[in-house]
């Protein structure tokens, strides 16, 4: 019996095969049970001209002519030898076939369900990739090539469909370790950047509100502004990254976010600084978003844990580090200085990013690719993902919703981010609370700002433990039948996160007061960002492997509840903690924090289902495993 996944692919897609087009003669596709409007009785829906897909000259491999039917109204297909229709495999119609034929065979994909028109991308990628022959074998452009009847918004017309080779050194899949991996540190610095940015906010509030005229909560309100920015701007920028790139927006990003940080060292106007933080936080925030995708482009699942090891351990180094040196180059330098500190930082990025970074979105290459072929052979080219593309406004359109369609309607999304949005929150209120647990010490601002360093203590705890995390993947991998093991297997360090997270913050709760040595809430605030630590991977990880394709989108749904979460919370932490006391204060957090604990382990037990439920990832498995692997 065929594999469904050869048959004709409905919707805009209609195939012939030139390699078997010397066998029998074509036959149009009967499919009893699932007709298409018009061939129902219905109405015929205007441009869905009947199509016949007649034999290909067998030595040029041309697909037949074009002819149409508008008495019917309908589609046929004229079948090549292997379009079996699903009586005869024994299979039936999977829901995108059914939609696509609902709307009229050679609909526009745009008018199926995103998922659909994803299962029926990702459906003909692995068409190509089984049953395209090898082109331009000895040109930078060698692939894999087949031609296919497909309508891109102007009517059916016969194109090449392009798809990598499995050696193609293009492929990021294929770049050698030390490119992958120089490629990682490059951008994993932006994200460091921006996290340190964030944290060093609260050691900068003892200057900054006397620098600009204003209150100290008045101030804080810059971290909000940041944040909140952060939090919105992956919504257009990290989805359109899987549109058009991601390399183009890291360049142009990152200089703006180095040239912002000339307002708030110069100017003393709230306003200036306040906008200026707006802006930077949008600049920013490709490090939040887009790097989780940049790992998930180049890595394939079986290392991405590694990468993603990397990612987490370099923010919270960040986080950690620039905190603490802001608090040490302001106490000895000034305000202007702990600002200026990084923005010689972010200039240092600028050039890493312009010497090391190249576009690493597969889809982006291969429509690239596919431009240079219809230039160089006046033929067209395209890539499967640009079945999806219209035109630059229903592209935003799409890349502004569908993040926060995955927070509302996928539940794995929506508990993930609810997740460790409140965990991630900790560290910016915990940014406050530290300095006031320590300088009740008797510590001074600098002194009590370098219990920062928990930060990167717990970060480095949290990627030891997530070696072991890698090891246990591995053997969910040696274990499953498929060689890949279920995206599941990416959260048990992070369900045990969820369990020290809480428990070390109720223990810091009480224990940090000056008749307790300062070394023990130290300690437990290293146990409890250990386990922020592994949540945080082990959420970027669990989310790449189950929206593999569409990662940046769901990485860019949590993000925007972390940092929202994030720019919220410190505005009151001060007052929190002064008014319930150090101690309840604290409690209060780790007991919220030992309720939502229980995500990661329903996730263990259940996730599976909740994956088959979801619209987006099951048709990334139906359509090929969980996108490229």
């Amino acid at each position: 019996m065929r594999d469904r996944q050869s048959g004709p692919l409905p919707g805009r897609l209609s195939t012939a095969s030139s390699a078997d087009s010397q066998r029998e003669a074509p036959t149009a596709v009967n499919t009893p049970g699932w007709a298409s409007p018009a061939s129902a009785g219905g109405p015929s829906r205007r441009g869905s001209a009947c199509m016949l897909a007649t034999q290909g000259d067998e030595d040029s491999g041309r697909v037949g002519k074009l002819e149409s039917d508008t008495e019917a109204g309908c589609t046929k297909i004229k079948r090549d030898p292997w379009h079996l229709s699903p009586t005869e495999t024994g299979d039936t119609p999977s829901e995108p076939e059914k939609a696509a034929v609902a709307c009229g065979i050679g609909a526009d994909l745009d008018r199926l369900k995103s998922a659909q028109a994803t299962e029926l991308e990702l459906r003909l990628k692995e068409r190509v990739r089984s049953r395209g022959l090898p082109a331009h074998a000895r040109g930078e452009d060698a692939g894999l090539e087949r031609r296919e009847m497909v309508d891109l918004g102007n009517g059916p017309e016969d194109v090449i469909i392009v798809e990598w080779l499995a050696d193609d050194p293009e492929d990021p899949f294929n770049w050698s370790p030390a490119r992958k991996y120089a490629t990682i540190l490059v951008a994993v610095l932006i994200t460091a950047l921006t996290a340190g940015n964030a944290t060093s906010t609260a050691p900068l509030a003892a200057w900054g509100p006397a620098w600009l005229h204003v209150e100290r909560e008045a101030f804080e309100g810059g971290l909000a502004a940041y944040l909140t920015a952060i939090a919105v701007t992956p919504l257009v920028l990290a989805p359109m990254s899987e549109l058009f790139g991601r390399n183009a927006i890291y360049q142009v990003t990152s200089i703006v976010n180095a040239l912002l940080f000339l307002p708030q060292i110069l100017s003393h106007s709230y306003g200036g600084y306040i906008a200026a933080r707006w802006f930077q936080g949008m600049a920013s925030s490709v490090g939040n978003s887009m790097v989780g995708g940049t790992i998930a482009d180049i890595l394939r699942a079986e290392q991405r844990g590694l990468g993603m090891n990397v990612f987490a351990l370099i923010i919270f180094l960040g986080q950690g580090t620039l905190a603490t040196a802001a608090a040490w180059v302001g106490t000895y330098g000034g305000y202007q200085w702990a600002y200026g500190f990084q923005a010689i930082l972010a200039g240092v990025s600028i050039v890493l990013n312009a010497l090391v970074l190249r576009e690493t979105r597969a889809d982006v290459l291969l429509s690239r690719r596919a431009r240079r072929l219809t230039k160089a052979t006046g033929v067209r080219h395209v890539a499967a993902a640009d079945l999806q593309r219209r035109s630059v406004l229903d592209m935003i359109r799409v890349s502004t919703v569908r993040p926060l369609q995955y927070l509302i309607t996928e539940p794995i999304v929506t508990a993930v981010s609810l997740w460790i949005g409140f965990a991630w929150s900790i560290i910016f209120l915990g940014g406050t609370a530290v300095l006031l647990v320590f300088e009740s010490y008797g510590f001074s601002l600098a002194v009590a700002s370098t219990f920062e360093l928990t930060l990167a203590i717990g970060g480095l705890l949290g990627f030891v433990a997530n070696l072991h995390q890698e090891r246990l993947y591995a053997r969910a991998r040696a274990r499953s039948p498929t060689g890949r093991a279920e995206p599941e297997a990416r959260l048990y360090w992070g369900a045990a996160g969820g369990v020290l997270f809480p428990a070390a913050m109720l223990v810091f709760a009480w224990t940090g007061r000056p008749e307790v040595h300062w070394a023990v809430p130290a300690a437990c605030l290293c146990v409890s960002y250990m386990g922020v630590y592994c949540m945080y991977s082990s959420v970027f990880t669990y989310l790449a492997d189950a929206y593999e394709t569409y990662s940046s989108s769901a990485q860019a749904s949590h993000s925007f509840v972390r940092n929202v979460f994030s720019g919220l919370f410190p505005l009151f932490a001060r007052q929190m903690y002064i008014n319930l006391t150090y101690p309840v204060a604290s409690t209060v957090v780790a007991a919220i924090a030992a309720v939502l604990s229980a995500a990661p382990v329903l996730l263990i037990l259940y996730g599976a289902r909740l994956r088959a439920r979801s619209r987006v990832a099951s048709a990334l498995e139906k359509g090929g495993g969980y996108g490229r692997s």
